[in-house]
């Protein structure tokens, strides 16, 4: 089972207007207004076709697989894969998050994703 997040963007560039040195992020928000409907539908997909692809090669992921996509003229690339949360994006999502997150994280770590309701997340922006 796949259950995927809220997009988040976060900061890399040091100075305004995207110049300067790279930080490797100093700070996020979530959801990103960047991404399109159609795009995080594209994204979304990815993700569940890689846990898929990991089930049907007989190693199941178990736990969180942070995916950091870039939004390009041909549609979102998946860059890298993360087993974990990826950081300063986190920070702004978990806030939006309004289903119980232990819950959540049980059920990723035990492999019972798929029996919870659907994720709940706030109709709000946070950063």
């Amino acid at each position: 089972a796949c259950a995927c997040m809220p997009p988040a963007q976060d900061h890399k560039r040091a100075w305004d207007g995207d110049r300067g040195p790279n930080t490797g992020g100093m700070g996020a928000y979530a959801p990103s207004p960047q991404i399109s409907a159609a795009e995080l539908a594209t994204a979304e997909e990815m993700m569940r076709a890689a846990v898929r692809g990991l089930q049907e090669e007989g190693r199941p992921f178990v736990g969180c697989l942070y995916g950091g996509f870039m939004l390009t003229a041909d549609g979102p690339k998946l860059l890298e894969f993360n087993a974990r949360f990826g950081d300063p994006e986190t920070q702004a999502v978990l806030p939006l998050l309004e289903s119980d997150c232990f819950e959540v994280m049980r059920a990723c770590a035990t492999g019972r994703l798929a029996a919870l309701p659907p994720l709940r997340w706030a109709d709000a922006v946070a950063a």
